[in-house]
């Protein structure tokens, strides 16, 4: 993948911020707007900046992601949480019974 830093930079403004609109990042990767308003489309298809925005993707995608044991963990302080109204606080108690398998009757 042989791109240039303005490219880059376009991939990541396309994936980030401008969230996938192709003109504004190439502006903001400093592609004149005359420029970008013809040529962002043509960008976006080049394999080697289709390649670089994939692995950008995933990426990002593996980073927010939250795992189960971050949910539990949520959970676990709503739960704790003693300035928490009781409604939620009962809700997050359930829930992770409920991810535990403590409500099946396998569990009685």
């Amino acid at each position: 993948m042989n791109l240039n830093p303005r490219q880059k930079l376009f991939c990541e403004y396309y994936c980030g911020e401008c969230l996938g609109n192709a003109e504004k990042a190439a502006i903001k990767a400093g592609y004149s707007v005359a420029y970008a308003r013809g040529n962002a489309s043509k960008l976006v298809a080049k394999s080697g900046i289709q390649a670089y925005i994939r692995e950008l993707s995933a990426q990002t995608e593996s980073e927010n992601i939250a795992t189960i044991t971050d949910v539990k963990a949520f959970w676990t302080n709503v739960m704790n949480d003693e300035d928490e109204i009781m409604k939620n606080r009962l809700k997050a108690s359930e829930l992770l019974a409920k991810a535990g398998g403590m409500f099946s009757t396998e569990a009685w």
